[in-house]
């Protein structure tokens, strides 16, 4: 069941909900990225990707020997530079990239209540803290959606 297309042509298949201590009894693969649904009070933190040129949510491939958690708080603070003070798993999401590739990736929630300065990286190179409405540019449609399961 698909739940949304990006222009580049992923498609977002499905959210499957679970306990992180319990998806490793499920049988998907690979899982290969976690990524963070982050927001302070004044709105839901995303970062402009220098290379893919739109806005999106922090996030990035696992490394080895890392968790899925330990994955989305590193790549948060290297694309964002923030610390957040919670951070929950949601469940996990299921991509089918327009290569026809399958793949599997770690959702996060987090909250961040104080806002550190943002260090402009390789990847991203401004954040902002959006409230939902105002018109920011082009945000990555699969990231949009995930908004949801903050």
């Amino acid at each position: 069941m698909m739940i949304c297309t990006n222009r580049k042509g992923d498609v977002f298949e499905e959210f499957i909900k679970t306990k992180e201590d319990q998806f490793d009894n499920i049988d998907i693969n690979p899982i290969t990225h976690a990524l963070v649904v982050a927001k302070n009070k004044d709105g839901f933190l995303l970062l402009f990707n220098s290379w893919k040129k739109n806005w999106e949510l922090p996030g990035g491939m696992i490394e080895a020997g890392e968790t899925l958690r330990d994955c989305a708080e590193r790549e948060m603070f290297e694309e964002t530079n923030q610390i957040p003070e919670r951070i929950e798993f949601r469940g996990l999401m299921k991509f089918t990239l327009k290569s026809g590739k399958v793949e599997y990736g770690g959702l996060f929630s987090a909250d961040i209540e104080l806002e550190r300065p943002f260090l402009k990286n390789d990847e991203a190179n401004k954040i902002i803290f959006w409230d939902g409405t105002t018109e920011i540019g082009y945000i990555d449609e699969i990231d949009k959606e995930l908004l949801k399961y903050y």
